[in-house]
């Protein structure tokens, strides 16, 4: 059996309304030396028949079916087990690639000897009249950077995991899997892959489409789920100390850290719930010092506007009184 360059890897669960765009986007590559694995991760609508006749229609789909619900980690893992390819690329079950994304990736990492090339992405939104809107998560100037200075710029700005063609080793030989069952998977892995790479590459392109307007945990409310990030914020730096990583990026990392564990879970306390879990927030601010020290003496955070900080500090201390405010000004707002 040929080994193919490349693997995508796709989890779906209950994706039937998509599977035409994305799984049609990827088998639709200018690029014809890969392979589609879906895994479908216990789908109770008709996601696994529509992925079974694509791989009745082109040999290049593989599918994995699970009768149990291993959420988007689980499933990613398992295909990248079954994976042949020397390169992975991850794409979800609701987003698509643009027509000539492995081919031009490919190239890229032919070209530049690369084991990691990243590229940007676009935003659209069906039901917002097909607005669209590209993402540069690395920044404009990224695809100029090469060795450290891209790799720090990778921990300043994390991009999503899916916004790169990894070699398969640096998933596989690094133990870097994604943890199951949960959300917010990507945060305890995706630093960490990107850190790994040899020779990373950025090219300056956008290459994915990623669907803003479906419904995730990541944008939902009163989901207790949305604490599964702080797990990951610890994984996360677990992985980067255990492969030698931390040292170089001590000062990155642990802002990362930060942001992950105590800031945006700070702000999702407060706006992400119709009342603050109180337990949760105190939880959360009486321990980021446990991995990180002192955050406040952190170069990139004294950096950052007092405004900024002051913001952080007021959502730290007093939650309920800003839920209030907040709430008092979206109704003043509203009479205007």
């Amino acid at each position: 059996m040929d080994v193919p360059v490349v693997s995508v890897v796709m989890p779906v669960f209950n994706a039937e309304a998509f599977l035409g765009l994305s799984v049609g986007s990827v088998l639709g590559q200018t690029f014809a030396d890969f392979e589609l694995i879906c895994f479908n991760d216990a789908s109770t609508d008709g996601s696994l028949a529509m992925l079974r006749a694509f791989g009745q229609a082109d040999g290049r789909v593989r599918v994995i079916d699970s009768t149990t619900n291993v959420k988007q980690g689980g499933g990613r893992n398992r295909a990248v087990a079954a994976a042949r390819g020397r390169f992975v690329v991850f794409v979800d079950a609701d987003d698509a690639l643009e027509p000539d994304a492995l081919e031009r990736c490919v190239a890229a990492a032919m070209r530049e000897d690369a084991d990691m090339v990243a590229y940007d992405y676009v935003r659209f939104s069906p039901s917002r009249g097909g607005e669209e809107a590209r993402v540069c998560p690395l920044g404009a100037d990224a695809s100029e950077l090469r060795g450290d200075a891209l790799r720090r710029r990778m921990v300043q700005r994390p991009a999503p995991v899916w916004s790169a063609m990894y070699e398969r080793r640096l998933i596989t030989d690094n133990g870097l899997f994604f943890p199951e069952g949960v959300f917010y998977e990507d945060n305890a892995v995706a630093a960490a892959i990107q850190l790994s790479a040899r020779n990373p590459v950025k090219i300056d392109a956008a290459l994915y489409r990623y669907r803003f307007d479906n419904v995730s945990v990541t944008r939902s409310t009163d989901n207790y789920r949305f604490f599964d990030r702080l797990a990951s914020a610890v994984a996360l730096l677990g992985h980067v100390k255990r492969l030698g990583l931390y040292g170089r990026f001590a000062d990155e990392l642990d802002m990362l850290f930060v942001d992950q564990y105590l800031t945006h879970t700070v702000y999702g306390c407060v706006y992400r719930f119709s009342k603050v879990p109180v337990l949760r927030h105190r939880y959360v601010c009486r321990t980021v010092s446990r991995y990180v020290g002192d955050f406040r003496r952190n170069p990139y955070y004294r950096a950052r506007p007092l405004g900024m900080r002051l913001k952080l500090r007021a959502h730290m201390a007093a939650p309920r009184l800003i839920k209030l405010l907040s709430a008092a000004s979206r109704r003043l707002r509203g009479r205007r």
